[in-house]
């Protein structure tokens, strides 16, 4: 029998025990009590004697430490990672900045230029238009 079912019994017997010595308790609510730890099957002698329960929660409060430390340190790996993460994320939109900056220049210069041709060009080609003109 595992020890949450053990703990759980030994709950139910103390409950039935305190309802047992209450002020008022007849002969009647006694069997009540009997007959409900027969329905239960909660032998006495299946319980664990209170040494081996004591091991027991001392075994069980060390793994909860245990583990405690465990996700206090997942949890620092974590948020380590996490920064380094968004370190490298910073650091990509710095660099993709300065690319995207650089790439909005030369557009811009290239414009410039290209708008300017067009200029020359119409301006020839109404020159030719007039000369063609009578």
């Amino acid at each position: 029998m595992d020890i949450e079912a053990e703990i759980r019994n030994l709950k139910l017997r103390v409950d039935a025990l305190e309802r047992h010595l209450r002020p008022g308790s007849t002969v009647s609510g006694r069997r009540r009590m009997r007959a409900q730890r027969r329905r239960m099957n909660i032998p006495a002698q299946t319980c664990t004697p209170a040494e081996d329960l004591q091991t027991d929660i001392t075994t069980t409060s060390m793994n909860v430490t245990e583990m405690t430390t465990r996700l206090r340190t997942l949890q620092a790996e974590l948020s380590q990672d996490i920064s380094a993460v968004n370190d490298e994320i910073a650091g990509m939109r710095r660099q993709a900045n300065d690319h995207f900056s650089k790439l909005r220049a030369q557009i811009g210069d290239q414009h410039t230029s290209v708008y300017r041709r067009l200029t020359d060009l119409t301006i020839l080609l109404e020159r030719l238009l007039k000369k063609t003109d009578p």
